[in-house]
């Protein structure tokens, strides 16, 4: 089934948007709900807009964009690799399978204290939170696609003499790509969902540390907004990810 986004798609995703956000709008301007507690979208931007300059925001989502780029990135590449071996190698997989599951349980969260002995405050510590993020969805998706390639394929090629490294590159991971690619882009937003944590350890930029510092202001409003960008970020990135996936691998496979 083909994943073409048509103009109906766009325009049931707006209709379904905005039946979220005018009876918000509404209850928090009628006075349903506490406007200073829950305050109303257009409410919190405007609100927002007095406390926080455009150019603060944009340098807050500078700053979590790189984080998650960066952490996303290594999480990535080490996932991918790590899932081929494991997949392709027997006896690779069952070293490594086993530490990987007792690992990919473990939030992000509670790595907090070992990133801040291991890495320090610095930056890497928070690469190291969203590399968790990204690294165990990836490869446990490569994993799965690398050892569910249909062997009537891997039987088809060896007839045609390829073997080893050929035939893991021309066919295996052709035939892994779906898999991939939704690992891919399930990693992209468990990044997104670990950068508030990350952005905890002695971060003085980033949606998440703009966020935490308005909770201890009590500005609402600001929290409010620093979770609506981290949404609109992650749907406009994850959305630019299915794109160059689509353009990368569409040629074996509909994503």
């Amino acid at each position: 089934m083909s994943n073409r986004i048509s103009a109906k798609d766009v325009l049931l995703g707006g209709i379904g948007t905005l039946a979220v956000l005018v009876p918000w709008e509404i209850a928090a301007r009628s006075g349903i709900v506490d406007p200073s507690i829950f305050p109303s979208p257009i409410l919190a931007i405007s609100s927002a807009a007095e406390k926080l300059s455009a150019t603060e925001v944009l340098d807050h989502m500078g700053w979590s964009l790189f984080r998650v780029f960066s952490g996303f990135l290594l999480g990535a590449l080490a996932g991918i690799t790590i899932g081929i071996v494991a997949g392709w190698y027997r006896t690779a997989g069952y070293l490594l399978r086993p530490m990987i599951e007792l690992l990919r349980p473990i939030p992000p969260l509670a790595w907090i204290p070992l990133a801040i002995i291991w890495f320090g405050l610095g930056e890497p510590s928070k690469f190291f939170l969203i590399f968790l993020g990204a690294f165990f969805p990836v490869v446990t998706a490569t994993y799965q696609g690398v050892t569910n390639v249909d062997p009537i394929l891997i039987r088809a090629a060896q007839t045609f003499g390829l073997k080893g490294i050929d035939l893991l590159v021309r066919i295996v991971i052709p035939g892994a790509a779906p898999d991939l690619a939704t690992g891919i882009r399930i990693g992209w937003g468990l990044s997104f969902g670990v950068l508030v944590a990350a952005e905890l350890i002695a971060a003085d930029k980033g949606l998440g540390y703009m966020i935490m510092h308005a909770r201890l202001l009590g500005y609402v409003d600001v929290i409010v907004v620093g979770i609506v960008l981290i949404g609109i970020l992650n749907l406009l990135t994850d959305g630019m990810i299915a794109w160059l996936i689509k353009k990368g691998i569409g040629r074996w496979h509909e994503v």
